[in-house]
């Protein structure tokens, strides 16, 4: 197996876990590849317009030994995903998520802005707006206040205040309650879930205990639940710059700090072309933005360049296909076309895009100007290292690893303690500094 460096770090990050990478040699596949494969003929009959109206939903929760990970699962189709911290690190888990509460103290107040600024524990202050009645924070204050946006791109939360007054905290930090990441996730994706599918059996006890109505169902693999369902795949493609439409055709998706453009290619049409064929190209395209859209977690100013359509009846009823699916999409407003031709909308930023929660500034990939964060390659080597110790019972494992994958380890231990408590002490972690450092080998294996 050959050492992970960054040109091919985005699909080590993102492709589905495969026989090869399970250090399978045996000339029949696990029973799991049989249901993988089968998944994947499912999402691509979907892709082709086969989408059934009422399909069953499904939440499947992965609880790994680094991170909690999530997918709602509509029919065959992945239509969101959640990603939390691991089961036993709530406690330090002080992230401003939407709908997590902080009391946080007052460090400034900005008169033109008609805010004040509150340190929550964050790396920057969080962005609080003034009510025009009732009196302002003071400054140096501790305040109660709710995220309702999260942090990105530099800039803090948007927060909302709750209290003027929260004298009984001394500094700040996260209030309790603080649920299970299995509760988070089904709070925060897993609504209207007719069944809830977990591979760990404490979260289904949670789960079971909280009273929910969706069936709760306990699976354990040789792979993990996101390749078994197919959430692996879709996480992978929900990277892609761009996506194919049925019936020819692309559009690309650039996100920017000011704002998204999508650019929809129709392919081999020209000037030329039919109407109806330019027509059918267009409709496809404004449903895959929705779906791109809200599988991304995009929010903020979009921009999309439709194809020009001069039929009058025919723009009409693209016009109608897209207030119908744009407007489906969560706090949408302001969407219409402007005198060039750009169809634009906006969307409220309720949670990180995966590009802003996963990436950060760089000359590298995944896309231009951006390279997977050190946390998420951390977490991305626990959970395959997770599924070679559960594929193969018997193997042991010699991994090398770059010196910043190394100290971010170090500064995590509990999620290689995790590992052995589970698999026991199969495999050796060394590390190589000759390597790039954000690097891993799983070198010998045996």
């Amino acid at each position: 197996m050959s050492f992970v460096t960054p040109a091919t770090l985005c699909q080590v990050l993102l492709a589905p876990q495969d026989e090869e990478s399970v250090c399978c040699r045996k000339k029949n596949p696990h029973p799991e590849e049989a249901l993988r494969r089968q998944a994947k003929r499912r999402r691509e009959g979907w892709r082709q317009g086969c989408k059934l109206v009422g399909a069953k939903k499904v939440l499947i929760i992965e609880c790994g030994a680094a991170e909690t990970r999530a997918a709602l699962l509509c029919g065959e189709e992945v239509v969101g995903f959640w990603f939390g911290v691991a089961r036993g690190d709530e406690a330090d888990d002080h992230a401003p998520r939407p709908g997590r509460r902080f009391v946080g103290r007052v460090v400034s107040t900005n008169k033109a802005l008609d805010a004040v600024f509150v340190n929550i524990g964050d790396v920057v202050a969080g962005f609080l707006p003034l009510k025009k009645s009732g009196p302002a924070p003071v400054e140096g204050a501790l305040i109660a206040v709710e995220i309702k946006s999260p942090p990105r791109q530099g800039k803090g939360a948007v927060l909302k205040l709750l209290h003027a007054n929260a004298e009984e905290r001394t500094t700040p930090g996260r209030i309790a309650p603080i649920d299970d990441p299995a509760i988070e996730a089904v709070r925060a994706i897993g609504e209207g879930a007719e069944e809830i599918i977990l591979d760990d059996g404490l979260a289904c006890a949670v789960l079971t205990q909280a009273g929910l109505e969706a069936k709760i169902i306990h699976e354990q693999h040789a792979h993990g639940l996101f390749d078994i369902y197919g959430a692996q795949e879709a996480l992978a493609e929900a990277f892609d710059r761009s996506v194919a439409l049925a019936g020819g055709g692309r559009i690309f998706i650039d996100e920017a700090q000011a704002l998204t453009a999508i650019d929809v290619d129709t392919g081999d049409l020209s000037a030329s072309s039919g109407t109806r064929l330019r027509e059918k190209i267009v409709i496809a395209a404004a449903r895959e933005v929705a779906e791109q859209v809200r599988l991304r977690n995009i929010g903020g100013h979009v921009a999309v360049d439709f194809p020009a359509i001069r039929d009058k009846a025919a723009r009409a009823r693209v016009e109608k296909v897209l207030r119908m699916t744009i407007g489906s999409l969560e706090g949408a407003g302001a969407a219409s076309f402007s005198k060039s031709g750009l169809y634009t909308f906006t969307l409220p930023h309720h949670v990180l895009s995966l590009v802003d929660r996963f990436t950060e500034p760089s000359p590298a990939t995944p896309a231009p100007g951006r390279r997977f964060t050190l946390d998420a390659i951390t977490k991305t080597f626990v959970r395959r290292l997770q599924n070679l110790l559960r594929a193969e019972p018997s193997v042991r494992l010699h991994v090398l690893v770059g010196s910043a994958l190394e100290n971010y380890l170090e500064k995590n231990p509990q999620w290689i303690a995790r590992l052995v408590d589970r698999y026991g002490a199969r495999f050796e972690i060394v590390a190589d500094h000759t390597q790039e450092e954000r690097a891993f080998d799983f070198a010998g294996i045996r």
